[in-house]
């Protein structure tokens, strides 16, 4: 059996002041530049000055990714700590409201904010996203075989069920806000590498986007890299939820290379849809469409996927199953911010504290290193 292919992982995070919890509005001067004097172009800015970006290097093993992770995310939180900050690793802060001071734009970025409209200064978000190289197959290809699998890794990361001090109902709010953004939700239909190459060079033509990478959906094949990106997933506060998604994604890759092509696309994009609203809005409990039209639960859906990657599976596949099932059973970061919300709020807090809780909660998960189990 060949080896699993090399991948890369980017996480974001949110600055948050230390004595609010928070997220910052005025970011100090020099913290970016620390950051970079540490860690170099690991760490990048993205759409607003409180937000970072991580992005590894190139891994063969889940193992090193691991360790990689623990160790970044400890010296970010160092960095920030020595200018008054805390970084948190989640995909929508619990308490933040953006109506009473919007965080500023890096300048790179104000343009694309405006062409959005509204809907981009809402979208303080952070997501985990997944590299997997590609060699000797069409993406494109690729990609539509593995987007029914898609709903499956939102449900296991959802991390977002609050928004501006509100329980939104939904597992994953970063999902459902994504879905306003264009070009962010399923790909359209393109048979294969050679006509999504065409749609992308016609919308840079005719200026309705700026550049390739403005194609967000939740899994594309990167403009820069060899690879197919995955961006479905929430961000995830527990290093070990990152990795088990990162190496599932890797063995559905691997596992698509000698699948076969969806029959019948229309109707699996229509499973796909449903799917995708399951996973937003129930994460793990969702009900889910899948072959032969069956409906089954998350921990069925992921015994079906340990099963038809059984043929990809290496020493580790072990693990990122046994992890996945933890999830599922124990509650994705969803479910467990709202656990630690209610039972602040039943032993008396008013919102506002039992919202502090939850991020006191996420920032101890944040820390946590990779294979301390509960």
């Amino acid at each position: 059996m060949p080896a699993l292919a090399r991948f890369g992982i980017e996480e974001e995070c949110f600055l948050l002041d230390r004595s609010t919890l928070d997220i910052v509005r005025d970011v100090p001067l020099g913290f970016l530049h620390a950051c970079r004097g540490v860690l170099g172009e690991e760490v990048i800015g993205e759409i607003f000055d409180c937000q970072i970006e991580l992005v590894s290097p190139v891994f063969r093993q889940l193992a090193d990714a691991g360790r990689y992770l623990a160790d970044r995310r400890r010296r970010l939180a160092a960095i920030a700590q020595a200018h008054e900050l805390e970084t948190l690793c989640v995909a929508a802060h619990p308490f933040t409201r953006l109506h009473r001071q919007r965080p500023a734009v890096r300048p790179r970025y104000q343009r694309l904010i405006a062409q959005q409209a509204g809907v981009a200064g809402e979208s303080l978000l952070c997501g985990l996203h997944v590299h997997v190289e590609v060699k000797g197959f069409d993406r494109v290809q690729l990609m539509n075989r593995l987007l029914p699998w898609l709903p499956l890794l939102l449900a296991l990361s959802g991390s977002s069920p609050f928004w501006g001090g509100r329980d939104t109902g939904l597992a994953s709010h970063r999902q459902a806000m994504c879905g306003e953004w264009p070009r962010m939700g399923p790909p359209p239909h393109f048979h294969d590498e050679s006509q999504w190459r065409r749609y992308v060079a016609l919308l840079l033509e005719h200026r309705l986007m700026d550049e390739a990478g403005h194609t967000w959906w939740i899994i594309r094949p990167s403009a820069r890299y060899p690879t197919l990106e995955l961006r479905i997933p929430d961000a995830c506060p527990r290093i070990d939820d990152a990795l088990c998604i990162a190496g599932l994604f890797r063995l559905l890759v691997a596992q698509a290379r000698w699948g076969e092509d969806i029959a019948a696309p229309e109707w699996q994009r229509a499973l796909l849809l449903e799917n995708l609203w399951q996973a937003r809005r129930h994460g793990c409990t969702g009900s889910f469409l899948v072959e032969r039209n069956r409906c089954v639960s998350a921990l069925d859906w992921l015994r079906l996927a340990e099963k038809t990657c059984a043929g990809q599976a290496d020493a580790g596949s072990r693990r990122i199953f046994m992890q996945a099932r933890r999830i599922i059973k124990q509650g994705n970061s969803a479910d467990r911010q709202l656990r630690v919300y209610r039972a602040a709020r039943n032993a008396g807090a008013g919102s506002a504290k039992a919202l502090r809780c939850v991020v006191e909660h996420l920032l101890a998960e944040n820390r946590r290193p990779p294979g301390d189990t509960d």
